[in-house]
């Protein structure tokens, strides 16, 4: 299902050979989308953003590498002070969505992080390394 700014809902269906060519996409009302959702998973679905006053142009997503031998590599996510939020971590090509305080980041690692783009330039520059003040400090 893929979810629009505007709060439109499509449900795409793609090549299994190749998965860049769509075979179909159908458009679903919000009452269809949350039924399909519903019979898919057991998680709840909240539709906030389709009411929202937010301004959701201020929201920005990115994405956001841990590099070698950087302060963040072998440190639990806790660890990393930020406005924004990481809400995946692809490791290895596998997606970890919610990760908890206690992950272990290391090299390799990409954030997925939401927050303001200031928040974002934050956390950029906090795990490259070119900010201090950006995590708690180490256990001796």
């Amino acid at each position: 299902m893929i979810c629009h700014p505007n709060g439109a809902r499509d449900i795409a269906l793609y090549d299994r050979d190749d998965p860049a060519d769509t075979r179909a996409a159908v458009a679903l009302s919000p009452l269809e989308a949350h039924h399909l959702v519903s019979l898919l998973d057991a998680t709840p679905v909240v539709d906030l953003m389709a009411d929202s006053d937010a301004d959701l142009a201020a929201v920005t997503v990115a994405q956001v590498p841990i590099p070698a031998g950087g302060d963040f590599d072998g440190r639990p996510l806790r660890s990393l002070r930020s406005d924004a939020a990481v809400v995946a971590i692809v490791r290895d090509g596998h997606l970890t969505l919610n990760p908890d305080g206690g992950w272990t980041l290391r090299y390799g690692d990409t954030l997925i992080a939401v927050g303001t783009r200031d928040a974002i330039d934050h956390l950029a520059h906090v795990v490259a390394g070119y900010v201090t003040g950006g995590m708690t400090p180490r256990k001796a």
